[in-house]
C-alpha cells in the first residue's frame, strides 16, 4: 500500500512510503513534526494520511513476527576453534577483508549481542556467486557465516553501473540532480548493468574494464554504498543466528561436510528486518553507521548527515533489488534454453536447484517478495528522502528489465545468432508485473521532482483515508507522555517541550489537553514567556471552565503581572477561581481582591476576601497563608469603615496563624494595639 503523509493545512505531500502498521505511522508523524513543508515552506504541525492499495502487492508489511525470545546458545571455546578449523579446510579466509567486514558489522549490531556474535567465525570463499550463507559443520555446535567473494564484487559492479544513472539530493540538502545526463553514456551504463548480472551468473567471462567512465563523485560513493550493502548482508546472517534460525539446518547432499540453513519465508523476512535495523542504526538510536560513510564528510561538509542517512536507509532495499535483478535475468535466460551454471561450491542457488529436481517445494521467498517486505519495514525508520532513493533505483532497474532482450544482445555475452532466434517476443507483450506500489499510480520520469509528481497523481487518484488502530494510538500517546514527563522531572525542559508540542499538535483530545500546563511550564523555564502565554491562552480557549483551564489561567496571570498587563491578568485570575485546587482558587481570589483594593473598589475587594474567609477551615497544601493575608486586608478595610469588632477578630486570626510571616504578624499586632487604644 502506498502511503502519503500530508500537511493538514495545505494538503501538500511531506512524506511517502509503504504502510506498515499504526506504530510505524505514529513514528512517521513524530519524525515529520517541526520540518518545513517542501512545497510551501510552512512548518509541519499536524499531518493526515491517505493510502493507495496496490492490487498486485502481496506484502504490505513483513508477514512474520519478530522473535522476541532470542536464545543464542553459549558457544564453547572448543566449538569455536573447531568451526574455525573447518572453515580453513573449506578454503575460507577469515582474515583480511573477512575480518574488516566482521568488525564493521559487529559495530552495527545491538551491543548486548556483540559478545556472542563475535564468536561466530566469518570466512570468505573465493567463489564467484554473489551470496552469503549461514552454515554449521557436523562436528560443531557453533554456526559460521560464509561470505562468497562474488558478493562484494557483484554489489560493487552493480553500483558502478546503476548509481551514476541515479541523482543525488535530499529533502533538506537541495534539489536532486543526475550524475550522468548524456543519453549515450546512460545507455552504456544500462548495458554494463546487464553485463554484470550475466558475468556473475556464469554466462560470459569477467570483464575487467568498465564500458564508460563516470563522474568522480559517483565513483567515490560506490564504495560506501557497497560496504553498507555488504554490512547489511552480514548483519542479515547474524540475524539468523540471533533469532535462533541456525537450529534449522539441513544437509547439502549425502556426504556434505556442513549443513545449510533451510530458509523459510518467515526466517528470511525476520533476518532481513533485523539486518536492516542494524545498518540504519535502529538498535542504537541512529548513533552507529557503516564506518566507510565517514568519508562523505569530506565530500559533502554541509549535507553529509543527510546523505549518510539516505545511503544507510536505502542500501538494504537496493541490495535486494540487485538480487531480484539476478533472478529476473536468470529466469529470462531459462525461458530460452540458456542454462545458468554459476561457479562455486554447493550454495543456496545450487541447493534450490537440487531441491527442484527432487520435486521438493522450497519455502524460500523470491527476492522480489523480500524487497517488498523490507521496503515496507523501512517506513518505521525512514523518511521521504529514503523512499525517494529506493524508488529511483527501482525505476532504473525496471527500465532495464523492460528492454532486457536488446540489452543482453548488446553485451555480446551470448552468441548474437542464438539471441536473434530465441529472444523474440510476441507483439502483445504481457503487462510487466509491478514489484511495488509505484505502477498503481503512474510512471515517474527521472527528470521530474518525485514529490511534486506524487502530489499531482494524488489529486487524480481517489485515496482512502488511513484508519489507525485506536488501542495502538493510545499506547503511543502514553509512551510519549511518559517520555516527556521523565525529561521534565530531570529538568530537561527543551526535550520535554518538544514532545509535549508534538503530542498537542497531533490532536487536541480530552487526554492531551491537560498537557498544556506542563508545556507552558517548560517554555517558562526555557525563557520563552510569549510561547508560554500562547499555550496558556489556547487552553483557556478550548476548555473554558475546566480545571486545566483554571491552572493555565493562574500561570498566565503571573506572566501578565510581570508584563504590567493588569486587565489581562484579572481575566486570567477569574478563570483560575474555578480550580478544584483550593490553594490555587483562594490565591486567585486574593489577588483579585488586592487588584480591586488598589483601584479603590472596596466592595469588590471585600466580596473576594469574604469568599476566602468562608473557606478558612480548608486544609491548604498550596499557599497556606492566603486566608491569613485575606483576613489582614479585610480587617484593614473594615477598620477604615468603623467596624472595629469585626476588624479585631480578623487581626487576631492573622496574628495567631501559625504560618504567617513575621512582618505580617507585626502588622496585625500594630492594628490590634491601635484598636485597643482607641
Amino acid at each position: 500500500m502506498q502511503f502519503f503523509a500530508r500537511r493538514l493545512e495545505c494538503k501538500h505531500i511531506v512524506w511517502a512510503g509503504p504502510l506498515v502498521d499504526t506504530a510505524a505511522t505514529m513514528n512517521v508523524a513524530v519524525e515529520l513534526h517541526g520540518r518545513p513543508c517542501p512545497t510551501c515552506g510552512e512548518t509541519v504541525r499536524k499531518v493526515d494520511f491517505v493510502a493507495i492499495r496496490s492490487s498486485s502487492s502481496m506484502f504490505d508489511e513483513p508477514p512474520a513476527p519478530r522473535n522476541a525470545e532470542n536464545k543464542l546458545a553459549e558457544a564453547s571455546k572448543v566449538d569455536v576453534k573447531r568451526t574455525g578449523q573447518r572453515l580453513a579446510e573449506l578454503g575460507a579466509e577469515t582474515g583480511g577483508l573477512a575480518a574488516v567486514l566482521k568488525e564493521a558489522a559487529l559495530g552495527l549490531t545491538p551491543p548486548q549481542w556483540r559478545g556472542a556474535l563475535e564468536k561466530i567465525p566469518v570466512g570468505i570463499l573465493q567463489t564467484y556467486e554473489p551470496n552469503a550463507e549461514c552454515i554449521r559443520f557436523k562436528d560443531s555446535a557453533v554456526p559460521a557465516i560464509v561470505f562468497h567473494q562474488g558478493l562484494a564484487g557483484y554489489l560493487f559492479k552493480m553500483n558502478r553501473s546503476i548509481f551514476p544513472l541515479q541523482g543525488l539530493g535530499s529533502m533538506s540538502g537541495g534539489a536532486i540532480c543526475r550524475f550522468v545526463e548524456d543519453e549515450k553514456t546512460r545507455s552504456a551504463l544500462r548495458v554494463q548493468a546487464v553485463d554484470t548480472a550475466l558475468e556473475f551468473l556464469g554466462v560470459g567471462k569477467p570483464r575487467s574494464k568498465v564500458l564508460v567512465e563516470i563522474p568522480t563523485i559517483a565513483r567515490f560513493l560506490e564504495m560506501p554504498l557497497t560496504r553498507t550493502m555488504s554490512a547489511f548482508v552480514l548483519c542479515h546472517e547474524y540475524g539468523h543466528a540471533v533469532l535462533n534460525h541456525a537450529d534449522e539446518l539441513r544437509s547439502v547432499g549425502r556426504d556434505a561436510a556442513y549443513y545449510l540453513l533451510d530458509r523459510s519465508r518467515a526466517m528470511e523476512f525476520e533476518a532481513d528486518t533485523w539486518g536492516q535495523d542494524s545498518v540504519i542504526g535502529a538498535f542504537t538510536s541512529g548513533k552507529n553507521l557503516e564506518p566507510s560513510l565517514a568519508m562523505l564528510d569530506d565530500l559533502f561538509p554541509g549535507g553529509a548527515p543527510e546523505v549518510k542517512q539516505d545511503i544507510s536507509h536505502a542500501a538494504p532495499c537496493v541490495a535486494l533489488l540487485y538480487f531480484e535483478f539476478l533472478d529476473v535475468i536468470e529466469e529470462r535466460l531459462a525461458r530460452h534454453g540458456i542454462d545458468v551454471a554459476a561457479q562455486g561450491a554447493p550454495t543456496r542457488r545450487r541447493a534450490r536447484m537440487a531441491g527442484k529436481k527432487a520435486s521438493e517445494h522450497s519455502s524460500h521467498p523470491s527476492n522480489k517478495e523480500r524487497f517488498q517486505a523490507l521496503y515496507a519495514h523501512l517506513s518505521e525508520h525512514g523518511n521521504f528522502t529514503a523512499h525517494t532513493w529506493v524508488g529511483a533505483f527501482e525505476m532504473l532497474l525496471d527500465e532495464i528489465k523492460g528492454d532486457l532482450d536488446k540489452l543482453i544482445d548488446k553485451t555480446g555475452a551470448v552468441a548474437p545468432t542464438r539471441l536473434a532466434r530465441r529472444f523474440r517476443w510476441p507483439w502483445s507483450e504481457p503487462k510487466r508485473e509491478s514489484s511495488s506500489w509505484r505502477d498503481t499510480i503512474t510512471m515517474i520520469d527521472d527528470d521530474d521532482d518525485t514529490r511534486i509528481k506524487l502530489q499531482e497523481v494524488l489529486q487524480k487518484v481517489e485515496g482512502q483515508e488511513v484508519k489507525l488502530d485506536e488501542a495502538e494510538v493510545w499506547r503511543h500517546f502514553e509512551r510519549q507522555k511518559k517520555r516527556a514527563r521523565a525529561h521534565f522531572d530531570k529538568k530537561e525542559y527543551a526535550e520535554a517541550e518538544r514532545i509535549y508540542t508534538q503530542i498537542l499538535d497531533s490532536g487536541e483530545t480530552t487526554e492531551s489537553v491537560p498537557l498544556y500546563h506542563l508545556l507552558g511550564q517548560c517554555r517558562e523555564r526555557l525563557g520563552d514567556q510569549q510561547g508560554a502565554i500562547a499555550v496558556y491562552r489556547r487552553c483557556l480557549e478550548i476548555v473554558p471552565g475546566s480545571d486545566f483551564a483554571a491552572l493555565c489561567g493562574f500561570s498566565l496571570a503571573l506572566l501578565l503581572f510581570d508584563k504590567k498587563d493588569p486587565n489581562g491578568a484579572e481575566t486570567a485570575l477569574t478563570a483560575a477561581t474555578t480550580s478544584h485546587s483550593p490553594g490555587i482558587r483562594l490565591q486567585a481570589m486574593f489577588w483579585l481582591g488586592e487588584m480591586a483594593h488598589k483601584r479603590h473598589d472596596v466592595e469588590t475587594a471585600l466580596r473576594w476576601y469574604r469568599k476566602i474567609w468562608a473557606e478558612r477551615d480548608t486544609e491548604l497544601d498550596l499557599f497556606p497563608t492566603v486566608v491569613a493575608h485575606a483576613a489582614l486586608n479585610m480587617g484593614s478595610a473594615l477598620q477604615a469603615r468603623g467596624q472595629f469588632a469585626q476588624a479585631t477578630k480578623l487581626f487576631e486570626y492573622a496574628r495567631d496563624f501559625h504560618a504567617i510571616e513575621p512582618n505580617n504578624r507585626a502588622i496585625a499586632e500594630q492594628h490590634l494595639r491601635t484598636l485597643r487604644g482607641r
